[in-house]
């Protein structure tokens, strides 16, 4: 059992959408987006059950058998956010995305679709995930599917996404695959002008903000198998945003206590000359959202901070009026490119 030593180092993931001609699950290896990880805790998860009879061995006292309950591959996974490389998770989030390739940069929308998301051919297909295990071997995860994807930044930091994925199995460790460098990046970083909330004609100077899209998808486990069959929503989906600024802010407050309801956005932009091939920009909205929580305790005697939760509801049946819109400025010909 023992085996020679490997390390973190190097780590990353490869990405592909599979054949929706084949059936659910069937890998795909031909990576259209790799992506470094700060962290990845996919693994298959082998529940194993004794049996359920009284006998014992002898006079040990222990059972005689057990069986395989289910076999499942579930986790989650944390990446550099970048305004070049993330269109892939946020369409396969989200569900559907559009560009518009006149303007310089590209514009690419992303609203909410049923899951998972359509291909190129309009047709649903999950996706192949690789996870390239630092200095060791790459496990290939099949049938993924993003459960919820969360959008972090805070006063100092760049922009994190991380997911929850559901997958069907995934295949036995084996060769290394290689990590291809994208032609551009772009980090989402903090300082990132204007980093600032609006809603309600009012706008916020931020010191952490939260975007997270909760899709309610369940495995579907039946009789035949210890796998599942293709994820699906299975409850209702969530888009939420979470924010804290430093705050006397009596009108907030009054907007929670009186359910008022208006469309959110935060935007970053990372500075580059208008119209330019360096211009970049990721706008997150929310339709018709409502205060849900407000927090501004007094604790100590330090500035007072609110944390607010703002969820967005749909009242359309396109766009924004869905429920959530992320919308983001590159140079990439579609909306799904690795950069």
């Amino acid at each position: 059992m023992p085996t020679a030593s490997y390390f973190g180092r190097n780590a990353f993931a490869g990405f592909a959408k599979e054949d929706d001609a084949q059936p659910y699950g069937t890998a795909n290896t031909s990576y259209t987006v790799r992506r470094p990880i700060i962290s990845c805790s996919m693994l298959r998860q082998v529940e194993k059950v004794p049996r359920n009879n009284l006998m014992v061995a002898g006079v040990a006292g222990l059972r005689k058998g057990h069986y395989i309950a289910s076999d499942r591959a579930t986790g989650s996974i944390e990446l550099e956010m970048t305004y070049d490389n993330c269109g892939y998770f946020i369409h396969e989030a989200m569900g559907a995305s559009s560009s518009d390739t006149s303007p310089t940069p590209n514009v690419h929308t992303y609203t909410l679709a049923d899951l998972p998301a359509v291909d190129a051919d309009g047709n649903t297909a999950a996706t192949t995930l690789g996870l390239q295990r630092g200095t060791g071997q790459v496990e290939v995860f099949e049938g993924v599917c993003f459960n919820t994807a969360t959008f972090s930044c805070a006063a100092g930091e760049q922009m994190t996404l991380s997911m929850d994925m559901i997958a069907q199995t995934s295949q036995a460790r084996t060769t290394a695959i290689t990590y291809v460098e994208p032609t551009n990046e772009n980090l989402v970083l903090h300082h990132h002008t204007p980093g600032s909330l609006s809603w309600n004609g009012q706008s916020f100077e931020l010191i952490d903000f939260e975007y997270k899209i909760e899709n309610g998808m369940a495995e579907r486990m039946r009789l035949g198998s210890t796998l599942t069959k293709q994820p699906v929503i299975s409850d209702f989906r969530s888009v939420t945003m979470t924010v804290t600024f430093e705050t006397d802010d009596a009108e907030g407050y009054a907007k929670f206590l009186a359910d008022t309801q208006s469309d959110a956005e935060v935007i970053f932009d990372n500075g580059g000359a208008t119209g330019s091939t360096a211009e970049r920009e990721i706008i997150f909205s929310l339709n018709a959202c409502y205060i849900e929580t407000y927090e501004d305790s007094v604790s100590e005697s330090g500035l007072i901070t609110a944390s607010v939760t703002f969820r967005g509801e749909g009242d359309g049946t396109s766009g924004l009026p869905l429920g959530a819109m992320i919308r983001v400025k590159n140079v990439n010909a579609t909306a799904i490119e690795n950069g």
